[in-house]
């Protein structure tokens, strides 16, 4: 468990990593672990990519930045308990 991205989530912080080449700035809305046993975030991304709220494998992360930058509010589609988790560390 990565408690970088447990601190983000608690504190809503945005992340900076660098994912697949590209340079991505997120707002991570819940971080746990799938059901082929990878860990996952699914973030609210802002910069870096097209899809709105992707979920990234952590593993392939790099330059992971918990940034001073913070939000106000989950992403426009965010739901608890997300169903692309077996287990949830943290959520919004």
């Amino acid at each position: 468990m990565n408690q970088d991205l447990v601190k983000a989530i608690e504190q809503k912080r945005r992340l900076r990593f660098t994912y697949n080449g590209r340079t991505r700035l997120v707002e991570p809305q819940c971080y746990g672990v799938g059901i082929k046993a990878t860990e996952l975030l699914r973030a609210h991304q802002l910069t870096g990519g097209t899809e709105r709220e992707p979920l990234f494998d952590v593993s392939k992360m790099s330059q992971l930045q918990v940034l001073e930058e913070t939000f106000p509010r989950p992403g426009p589609n965010y739901r608890r308990n997300d169903s692309a988790m077996a287990r949830i560390f943290a959520q919004l």
